[in-house]
């Protein structure tokens, strides 16, 4: 039972962490376009002619950029090609938008994931990708990564790795929230196995491996 606790503490620490990200990220951003937006539109209304066309093209720019990170803040909160199109449609995205966005240059490897994948199996597979390149693009002092995914009748499993500066897993705090208590508590939380290979200077390895035919453990999914 104390483990299953651990696994929902977990859980919804991630849960918190991720909306506390959208939260900042909607008034930091968001909320400074839509002010600045606003100005833009007023000086429109109050330009002369000739400098209307210049401002209106400021606050089209300015437009993109919103239509943009409004599209990334709805992929944070729930990728809806994943729900739509399945995993691998998702991931292509994810990675298109992580070269776009952070510059990371991402190669992917994949087999099997064209067959129909449990949804909440398959978000938890994006989830945990997502958090290792944000892991890369973050800390590892490197612009490559690479991700495999792959999946047969029993796991789905993915790995990435990058080259970049790496890290001593056994000096993590042990109330690190997100990050790889992130990771390890979305793969225990469908009985799967999860590990971390780093070392300075040598890159990192994650590996998680899912079983397609376990359901989420009940005990520790209630609530969240």
């Amino acid at each position: 039972m104390d483990d299953a606790l651990s696994v929902a503490r977990i859980l919804v620490e991630i849960e918190e962490n991720e909306r506390r990200v959208i939260a900042r990220e909607l008034h930091d951003r968001l909320g400074q376009s839509l002010a600045v937006l606003k100005l833009l539109l007023g000086e429109a209304i109050n330009s002369p002619q000739d400098k209307i066309k210049y401002t209106l093209s400021e606050a089209q720019s300015l437009i993109t950029e919103m239509m943009s990170l409004t599209r990334d803040l709805s992929l944070e909160l729930r990728p809806k090609m994943l729900d739509d199109l399945g995993l691998l449609p998702a991931l292509l995205y994810l990675f298109e938008s992580y070269t776009s966005r952070r510059h990371l240059a991402i190669s992917f490897e994949h087999y099997g994931l064209h067959k129909k994948i449990n949804a909440e199996i398959g978000l938890t597979a994006y989830r945990i990708v997502q958090e290792a390149l944000d892991n890369v693009a973050n800390h590892a002092g490197t612009d490559e990564a690479k991700v495999m995914a792959w999946s047969d009748r029993r796991l789905l499993s993915v790995r990435i790795q990058d080259h970049g500066a790496g890290f001593d897993v056994d000096k993590l705090p042990t109330n690190y929230a997100g990050g790889i208590s992130g990771m390890q508590g979305r793969t225990r939380l469908f009985d799967g196995r999860f590990s971390i290979t780093s070392s300075s200077g040598a890159g990192t390895v994650v590996l998680a491996e899912l079983p397609l035919s376990i359901r989420v453990r009940k005990e520790n999914s209630a609530g969240l």
